[in-house]
């Protein structure tokens, strides 16, 4: 799938994610504006009524947004965000209806947990009809996983991706639950290749007006640059 390779390949280069749970139609379209001039990819979570319409309306206004559909726990969920134009589905958890619904449309996905790796990445070769090694060399952008949650208040997960390197070699790792400032920094210092980081929920109606968009905006900042992300895009 073609957007689901070039969504991946900017997760790679830009390494931060930033979930919105729009609070309506028009904010997912602003938020995707805001994100899309800071190189970060937007999450639009489906725990929101607006979500479905939310990605309709950024792909009408920009036909080659490339974009994620987030919380998607349910076969129906992950075929409206795939109907509706979204480039990824990312999960809370393992779930094999949506993995399943979208390696049948071979959409990106993205499930999340701290023990499941090995068996959502089975699933796939399996509904692609072919070995895990074949599945990394030709669907690179299925060879993820989400490591959720990465920090439970003082308690660091992040170490636990040490265990996947031998048995899924170079897999790609989405840090996401606790991330955070004070945290970014500690689960970037880990050095594997192609982790990316998801910022966490945006506050609902953060970018409704101007005002609140600049505070996004210097968020966003200050995240890329603790992370020491996209060095080859524009600084800020």
């Amino acid at each position: 799938m073609k957007r689901s390779g070039e969504i991946f390949s900017e997760l790679k280069l830009n390494r931060l994610i930033a979930l919105l749970n729009p609070s309506s139609i028009e904010e997912c379209v602003t938020a995707y504006e805001t994100c899309k001039s800071y190189g970060v990819i937007l999450e639009i979570a489906f725990r929101s009524e607006y979500a479905v319409e939310g990605i309709k309306a950024v792909i009408k206004k920009y036909p080659d947004a490339l974009l994620l559909a987030g919380t998607v726990m349910t076969r129906r969920q992950a075929e409206d965000a795939i109907s509706a134009g979204a480039s990824g589905v990312v999960s809370t958890d393992y779930i094999p209806e949506v993995v399943a619904a979208c390696v049948n449309k071979d959409i990106m996905c993205i499930p999340g947990g701290l023990s499941d790796a090995g068996k959502q990445l089975a699933q796939k070769a399996k509904e692609y009809g072919c070995s895990l090694e074949e599945l990394r060399k030709k669907y690179p952008y299925q060879w993820v996983y989400k490591l959720f949650p990465a920090f439970t208040g003082n308690i660091s997960n992040v170490e636990l991706s040490c265990s996947w390197k031998g048995p899924f070699k170079d897999l790609t790792v989405i840090y996401t639950g606790g991330i955070n400032l004070s945290t970014l920094k500690q689960a970037d210092r880990s050095g594997r290749n192609f982790l990316c980081f998801c910022l966490g929920q945006t506050r609902k109606g953060a970018f409704q007006d101007e005002s609140r968009n600049r505070t996004v905006e210097r968020s966003l900042k200050a995240k890329r640059t603790q992370a020491g992300c996209g060095s080859n895009k524009k600084t800020f």
